[in-house]
């Protein structure tokens, strides 16, 4: 095989060398191009088990807040299109914050997820049944197939809807090493996705690719929509919590978040032993 052209996993057709790079600091890590779809994958990741030892990586921050967003903004399209959900069903679950967030709000929402021990969705684990929808929040980019991982669930879920997120790249500008998406440190992020990747999935799905907001999309036989102007769910149970147990502050502070995650990324890449090999 010449080690410049690989197939892809997700279409099947020839797909070209882009760079290699270390995971994990130790193992190397060749990234194809598959310009057949708009789709970049990492060739053949044999470090997985290794960088999944556990089920939230070191380097993911973000997890409370953006499991917060993602509460809000499935919540507001379910509110606002009531007759087309019973149920639904993560298909990503991890620990579980979004399915215990969702029930909490009134959202009949189950647990599903192969790799991940659930903590705080014990009682709610999915059956093999149908399911109105399913979300795959952050589950995407960690699979060698995502089109496979997809169908799969819908055969054993048999859902109409799949919300989903996703960080795309620009084809016209393919991104280099510095990217931080590539997140080289944890080496879970595996596949990567254009918006013509996106379109290409939904037909393979037979359905078609909605924006929602942000990094939110769904793939659907249905038109959704989400009510922008409503004020955002999340932000107004954090004020009011907040001036419960914090009635003397005024000041709102700046989020850790982001500086958090670039101080550990630099701590691991300075060779630091800070729980590295996680999974998201």
């Amino acid at each position: 095989m010449n080690d410049d052209v690989v197939v892809s996993p997700m279409s099947g057709s020839a797909a070209r060398f882009l760079f290699k790079h270390l995971v994990l600091r130790k193992h190397v890590a060749k990234y194809f191009y598959d310009e057949q779809i708009g789709y970049i994958f990492a060739w053949q990741p044999n470090w997985l088990d290794e960088a999944y030892s556990e089920a939230i990586s070191l380097l993911d921050t973000g997890v409370l807040a953006r499991n917060l967003g993602n509460i809000d903004t499935i919540s507001r399209c379910l509110a606002n299109n009531q007759d087309r959900f019973i149920n639904g069903v993560d298909i990503g679950a991890g620990y579980g914050v979004f399915v215990r967030g969702m029930r909490d709000i009134g959202f009949d929402f189950y647990w599903s997820d192969k790799y991940s021990e659930n903590l705080l969705a014990r009682g709610f684990a999915a059956k093999d049944e149908q399911y109105s929808v399913a979300v795959a929040f952050e589950v995407l980019e960690h699979l060698p197939n995502p089109i496979e991982f997809l169908q799969e669930s819908r055969r054993k879920f048999r859902f109409h809807t799949c919300f989903f997120s996703a960080t795309c790249f620009d084809e016209n500008n393919l991104p280099d090493t510095d990217w931080w998406y590539w997140a080289f440190e944890g080496g879970q992020h595996i596949s990567f996705f254009s918006k013509r990747a996106l379109l290409w999935m939904a037909e393979q799905m037979g359905m078609s690719l909605w924006h929602i907001e942000r990094d939110v999309f769904a793939f659907s036989k249905l038109e959704w929509k989400v009510d922008r102007n409503r004020a955002r769910l999340w932000k107004r149970i954090y004020r009011r919590v907040s001036r419960r147990l914090f009635p003397h502050q005024v000041e709102t502070r700046e989020s850790l978040t982001w500086s958090d995650h670039l101080k550990l990324r630099d701590k691991l890449r300075s060779g630091g032993n800070h729980g590295a090999h996680q999974r998201e």
